[in-house]
């Protein structure tokens, strides 16, 4: 059993056993290090916010303050968190009182549960980790236009199903992965807006007896606004699951990225080349350069999606339940902590590829990824509509790969008479622009095409956006880092440190 646990003597009469401490406390009190800065702010906040309100006199609230500044000062790494005093609270609160005494430190709860600075810590993190994982993906999805630009105009072939499908440039390809992973730096922005409204002050569940100020106490902790309702202030868990939600598609969407690219790299294929300092080799077979790190960014997503399903099912539980926060306390910070991580890693994948020009045009001429570039036009030149025209083609094509023979206006306008029953002549002019796959792939007049310009203008619209998020994230990382800044220089003043 634990000795000198809140509320031994009190409503309890024994401290926690030590089944609970390994299977309950050990947890919660190994999410202490995450989670130190934001409990630190949080109680520095509240205590001079009782000062300010008239609720601690000065002169007790200045030993408060100094207590919590010492405690400010200790590392999170060097603090001696017990699983066995509790939750990471208690363990503070410990300390505290080893500092100052209880008759200071006591004051720290009047007129909040523990629960809060747990949940102003845990919004904490949140903001700054979904600004520092936007700012990586941004950083993504930037690289990979950056790899695009230069190669608007280069010739590809576009694969669906694993076969050659249309023509296409290398740049076209290469955008396709970075719109998603763009997208998702935005999504996270927006939903960065859930957590900066404030839920300290709210008392229990329905406001305090305390006159605490909970727009003063938004401003101390740079929060631009308060969460409306008390109750759901403290207990509101469905902006945790959308950030783990945005999370869980972001990775997918560089999972995505891994699984296409390790094809790419394969000797069948030859077209990417992964840097030497993300690839290892086997221990074994000497020959081999495997691309680690496409495996490291696949797994993180399926953690992300077991992160999201956890939370999802742990949240099925009525409101105002502890089960939604045990597991939220430390599944946030880890979560994020990886998604920066993975998304850092992801970036300099993306910038650090070298892709072959010459095999991935070699095998868009060595493949017949023009077909569907000669059935239009043939349905623009021709008396075929474009189905018919598509049969014909196949027909072409199947002829082609069973007895072998030149794909050309003979061959075509014999297949419109075996298929069509149709007479056609065959514009030879026509059909070698549309055998051209160079030709195809430039002859595309629409928004988003893989016409060159096209591809320029799109990789200028990922850069300007990638650059946004940068710049928004890291705008916010500063205005924060000032807030927290600006908060214990008032503690100071008030503690007379």
């Amino acid at each position: 059993m634990a000795d000198g646990h809140l509320g031994v003597g009190g409503r309890l009469a024994a401290g926690p056993s030590d089944e609970l401490i390994r299977a309950g406390y050990a947890g919660e009190a190994a999410a202490g290090p995450a989670l130190a800065d934001g409990l630190s702010r949080s109680d520095l906040a509240h205590a001079i916010a009782l000062i300010e309100c008239g609720g601690l006199d000065a002169a007790r609230g200045s030993e408060l303050l100094r207590g919590l500044l010492e405690l400010d000062a200790i590392p999170a790494e060097a603090f001696p968190w017990d699983p066995a005093v509790g939750d990471a609270f208690q363990n503070r609160e410990k300390q505290l009182t080893a500092l100052v005494g209880s008759g200071a430190a006591g004051w720290l709860s009047a007129g909040r549960p523990r629960r809060e600075p747990f949940r102003v810590a845990l919004r904490l993190v949140a903001a700054d980790g979904l600004a520092r994982t936007a700012a990586r993906l941004a950083d993504m999805s930037g690289a990979l236009a950056a790899q695009a630009r230069p190669l608007a105009g280069a010739l590809a072939a576009d694969y669906t199903y694993l076969q050659p499908a249309q023509p296409t440039t290398i740049g076209h390809l290469v955008l396709t992965w970075a719109y998603p992973v763009l997208r998702a730096a935005e999504r996270l922005r927006r939903s960065q807006g859930d957590f900066l409204g404030s839920v300290a002050g709210v008392g229990g569940s329905a406001g305090s007896r305390w006159p605490l100020d909970r727009e003063d106490l938004a401003g101390l902790l740079g929060h631009p606004r308060v969460e409306p309702h008390a109750k759901d202030a403290m207990w509101q868990s469905d902006p945790y699951l959308v950030l783990l939600s945005e999370l869980a598609i972001g990775a997918t969407s560089i999972s995505q990225f891994g699984q296409d690219l390790e094809i790419w790299c394969s000797q069948e294929f030859g077209w990417v080349e992964l840097d030497d300092t993300h690839s290892r080799v086997s221990a074994l077979m000497p020959q081999k350069k495997n691309p680690y790190a496409l495996a490291v960014l696949r797994t993180w997503a399926g953690q992300a999606v077991g992160d999201l399903t956890a939370a999802l099912t742990t949240m099925h539980t009525g409101a105002a339940r502890t089960d939604h926060f045990h597991l939220l306390n430390s599944l946030i910070p880890r979560a994020l902590s990886e998604a920066e991580r993975s998304a850092a890693l992801a970036a300099a994948v993306a910038a650090g590829m070298t892709i072959s020009v010459e095999r991935m045009e070699r095998s868009a001429r060595e493949a017949f990824v023009t077909a569907a570039d000669v059935a239009d036009m043939l349905a623009q030149t021709t008396v075929l509509d474009y189905r018919t025209a598509h049969h014909v083609i196949g027909r072409v094509v199947r002829d082609q790969v069973e007895a072998g023979g030149a794909i050309d206006a003979a061959s075509i306008a014999a297949a419109a008479a075996a298929v069509a029953g149709t007479s056609i002549v065959v514009d030879e002019a026509a059909l070698a622009a549309a055998l051209d796959p160079s030709a195809c792939a430039a002859l595309r007049p629409q928004t988003g095409s893989s016409d060159a310009g096209q591809v320029r203008a799109m990789c200028d619209d990922v850069a300007a956006r990638s650059g946004e998020v940068r710049r928004w994230a890291e705008a916010f990382v500063a205005a924060d880092a000032a807030s927290a800044a600006a908060l214990r220089s008032k503690a100071r003043e008030l503690a007379g440190a």
